[in-house]
């Protein structure tokens, strides 16, 4: 199940463990994109990471939904 990044959704999940997948590569990107990529610690296209969402994951997760997948994990 994926989620949108709107504000209804993201309140509900501050605090909540998310599972970020790197859906599309970072060549063609804006150099700051990629440095979000880095920042969330993907670096190949399908890598996950599992983390909390707070407010910093969702203003980088907001500025990249194109490369980015959130799920709810549970």
């Amino acid at each position: 199940m994926s989620i949108q990044t709107s504000n209804q959704a993201s309140v509900q999940l501050f605090g909540k463990q998310v599972v970020l997948t790197l859906k599309m590569s970072t060549i063609s990107t804006v150099p700051k994109h990629r440095a979000f990529v880095q920042t969330l610690g993907l670096h190949k296209v399908g890598d996950k990471r599992e983390c909390e969402y707070t407010p910093s994951v969702h203003g980088i997760c907001k500025r990249i939904p194109y490369l980015v997948d959130i799920q709810v994990k549970g």
